[in-house]
């Protein structure tokens, strides 16, 4: 009798242990609402095993399980919470692959005391353990890489998938894992291997696209000297206007002299002000000198293009991040923003940029039209000619420096960027 109880004890344990890492593998929120909505689900499919036991028989329901709890249960995942197909496949694969923990546990307690009951007692206290540890510790890391393009996810559940399937051939349709046959013992090692040399690949395409972007951020480190040598450039032309507004009482009174007695030496003298006058004028956007250079630079070269540049800003003069790391990406956006406006066959070319500061988050939001809308890949925009996005992956590398979030989006052919650092 106390068997049967640890047995049926361990069969809900087990169903409700894959139903929930599942779930949590892809990143479901472990809240109140969803756990309630999983038990449910639960309850509905552990009906259904018994509908179907209570039927055909236990024997012919456990040869059945694949089709009456997991394939309904990644269908679930598909619709209701909207997860691509083949992350939730991974993700139920890689929750049943995570069960062997328990089973490995249970035969060595059962091989220990030849009792059946250590084995289910083993087994249902273990499975509590991982569960425990896997929501609290991985599921944040497995969301991440479930969230990867198909391609990535292919070779991720390459290995859960093949022992899915090896499992149930071996071990829950046949015997021929304890058949002693050596093709079949060997063959999860063969699995391991070509798992791991794929593993290889990737990972090396991988360091390959991270060398990339280390050299896109030597050469932002480049291009910010320059644009930190026109800030500074403008600053000064800053101060030299403060002088020539002081001094302006005295050219006035120059320039009376000069119209009296000799009108020649006057329009030099009217000329020779207004070269000092040149590269003075910045536009005070906010509070921070850093945004009104870099802002001020980029609106003039929206104009010389005949483009418009709407800026709503809303900033203290002491920014919660370092005015470098903001010059780098506020110019990599608005050059962004430039380019595709170029690229756009309307006749009024125009951007929004918003900032606003509250609290210690700055919020950097630009809006501009587009005709053609670019292709994403893990969210980000990505372009297929040489020489361009370099932009983009200068933003995202910045952002993440700065531990902030980025996104970006197209909604009725407007492109759309948010920063929150």
């Amino acid at each position: 009798m106390l068997v049967q109880i640890l047995s049926g004890i361990h069969n809900l344990t087990t169903m409700l242990y894959g139903i929930y890492i599942s779930a949590f593998f892809l990143g479901v929120k472990q809240n109140r609402r969803n756990i309630g909505t999983l038990f449910l689900f639960s309850c509905g499919e552990g009906l259904l095993y018994l509908v179907v036991s209570f039927l055909y028989g236990s024997l012919f329901a456990k040869e059945l399980y694949p089709f009456v709890i997991h394939l309904p249960l990644v269908i679930f995942l598909v619709l209701y919470y909207h997860y691509p197909l083949i992350s939730s496949l991974t993700s139920v694969f890689s929750a049943y692959l995570s069960c062997q923990i328990s089973t490995w546990v249970g035969l060595f307690a059962l091989d220990l005391t030849r009792q059946d009951w250590c084995y289910y007692l083993s087994r249902i206290v273990t499975t509590l353990l991982v569960f425990v540890i896997l929501s609290r510790f991985v599921c944040r890391t497995t969301a991440a890489i479930f969230a990867k393009d198909k391609r990535e996810l292919c070779i991720i559940g390459f290995l859960p998938l093949v022992y899915y399937i090896f499992d149930y051939a071996t071990t829950k349709f046949s015997n021929l894992l304890y058949s002693g046959n050596k093709a079949v013992v060997e063959f999860m090692g063969f699995a391991f291997c070509i798992a791991y040399l794929i593993f290889l690949l990737v990972y090396f395409k991988e360091f390959e696209q991270k060398q990339e972007i280390r050299q896109y951020s030597d050469l932002m480190e480049i291009q910010l000297m320059s644009i930190q040598k026109e800030i500074d450039q403008v600053r000064n032309s800053r101060q030299e206007l403060s002088i020539l507004r002081h001094d302006m009482r005295h050219h006035l009174n120059m320039i009376q002299t000069f119209l009296q007695n000799d009108p020649e030496q006057a329009q030099k003298y009217i000329q020779e002000i207004n070269d000092a006058y040149d590269d003075t004028v910045i536009t005070t956007y906010s509070k921070n000198d850093t945004l009104n250079s870099v802002i001020s630079i980029y609106q003039t070269r929206f104009t010389e293009k005949d483009l418009r540049l709407e800026c709503n800003i809303r900033t203290q003069a002491e920014l919660p991040c370092p005015d470098i790391a903001i010059c780098t990406i506020l110019s990599n956006a608005l050059e962004n923003a430039m380019h595709a406006l170029e690229q756009s066959s309307a006749d009024d070319g125009w951007a929004r940029l918003t900032i606003t500061q509250k609290n210690h988050q700055l919020l950097l939001e630009i809006e501009n039209p587009v005709d053609q809308i670019p292709k994403f890949v893990d969210g980000i925009p990505a372009s297929t000619r040489k020489g361009h996005g370099i932009g983009v992956k200068s933003i995202v590398y910045y952002v993440e420096q700065l531990h902030g979030q980025y996104h970006f989006s197209v909604s009725d052919h407007m492109f759309i960027l948010r920063i929150i650092v």
